[in-house]
């Protein structure tokens, strides 16, 4: 089978290893017009029930990430001059290049052909010379928006605007901090992500950035740091792209459109407060494997793949566009006592208790391993 991946983030990089790993006589090619050293964001967050499927499907990979993690056991809310911990809770963070790099480093060891720093053939092409076309080309989709009527594609811009810093400031925990300017809330999420830094999400709303006047690059980071500077406590941001992004909710009725798939992003969106973009881009790379392995007909593969994908991620998707409007309507529950305030906010999504996830979590490990130990049998 030949198989080309339009798309060199988390998700293209691992179905790309993966699909080598079970059939390593198939055809691969991946395009990334990014050079391989690029990435977008710092740190990429994962909790231990998320990191279950890695291990499952490639513990190699698996064992060589936990040496590159930064972990916490905490959530912290800061509102008005007091922050609340709450223990008893497990994650775990990397920087982004590191993932993606370790991720290249898979798929050149099991001859993926990589081709960074290159745009991919036009569409027609890849649907005729390859088998399967894997969309994994991000939230701004060009394959899914090239047939978007056919994936029944649904593209919502939000008022949830964002921007992707870091720090030299060591957060101990996930923290969530709102402060009160003259315009309006704004909120932060930073979490650690590598020795000496940690990512810091600055979100607002459309309103509050027009009126501060914070949407001229030229004022960032520095204004930023004005706003927080009590949570920075001296510390430095940095920033890459001084660059306000909007958040996209993706959702799309069908999954493939022929030959060709949609993966991570290209296919669905989850509000970054819940942390599981790159989570469920990688689990969708499983799934898809899994599929193209098990299934000799692509029609099949492709439905047997949105079949197992689908119902998992409109739910979590639910979960996070709750936590979504809940950050874009902060300023209702501004005011409230801190205690009384960080009980909403952690409550906020109406997610499991962490208490269910191992349980939840040993079952799809189970499930994953057993699938691989076959296939590998099968394929040797």
């Amino acid at each position: 089978m030949r198989i080309a991946v339009i798309g060199g983030g988390p998700g293209g990089l691992y179905l790309s290893a993966l699909v080598k790993k079970v059939a390593p006589r198939h055809e691969v090619v991946l395009w990334e017009r990014g050079a391989a050293g690029d990435s977008v964001g710092y740190g990429v967050v994962f909790s231990d029930g998320a990191l279950g499927g890695v291990q499952a499907a490639d513990p190699e990979l698996f064992d060589r990430l936990i040496e590159s993690f930064v972990r916490w056991e905490s959530v912290d809310v800061t509102y008005r001059g007091r922050t609340l911990s709450h223990p008893g809770y497990s994650f775990s963070a990397i920087e982004r290049r590191q993932l993606s790099r370790l991720l290249r480093l898979r798929c050149e060891s099991r001859g993926v052909d990589l081709r960074f720093g290159t745009a991919a053939p036009p569409l027609p092409l890849l649907r005729n010379d390859f088998d399967v076309v894997v969309a994994a080309d991000g939230v701004g989709s060009s394959a899914r928006n090239t047939y978007a009527d056919a994936f029944g594609a649904r593209v919502e811009p939000r008022d949830s605007r964002y921007l992707w810093l870091a720090t030299d400031r060591v957060f101990d925990a996930l923290t969530f901090a709102v402060v009160e300017t003259e315009h309006g809330p704004m909120q932060v999420h930073a979490y650690p992500y590598a020795p000496g830094r940690s990512t810091f999400i600055v979100e607002t709303t459309d309103r509050v950035l027009r009126a501060s006047g914070l949407e001229d690059p030229g004022r960032v980071p520095e204004a930023i740091a004005r706003q927080f500077d009590e949570l920075l406590d001296g510390h430095q941001l940095f920033c890459a792209n001084p660059r306000w992004g909007r958040f996209l909710s993706v959702h799309n009725e069908r999954w493939s459109h022929g030959n060709l798939v949609l993966l991570g992003d290209a296919a669905h969106t989850t509000h970054f407060s819940i942390g599981s973009g790159t989570k469920l881009a990688m689990e969708d790379a499983v799934a898809l494997a899994m599929a193209l392995t098990d299934h000799r007909r692509v029609p099949d593969a492709l439905a047997a793949y949105q079949a197992a994908r689908q119902p998992a991620v409109q739910r979590l998707q639910h979960v996070a566009e709750t936590s979504r409007d809940w950050f874009e309507h902060v300023h209702e529950h501004v005011g409230r006592p801190p205690e009384e305030f960080a009980l909403h906010l952690l409550t906020r999504s109406g997610r499991i208790s962490h208490r269910d996830l191992p349980l939840t979590d040993r079952a799809q490990v189970d499930r994953v391993r057993a699938w691989f130990a076959e296939a590998l049998a099968t394929a040797s």
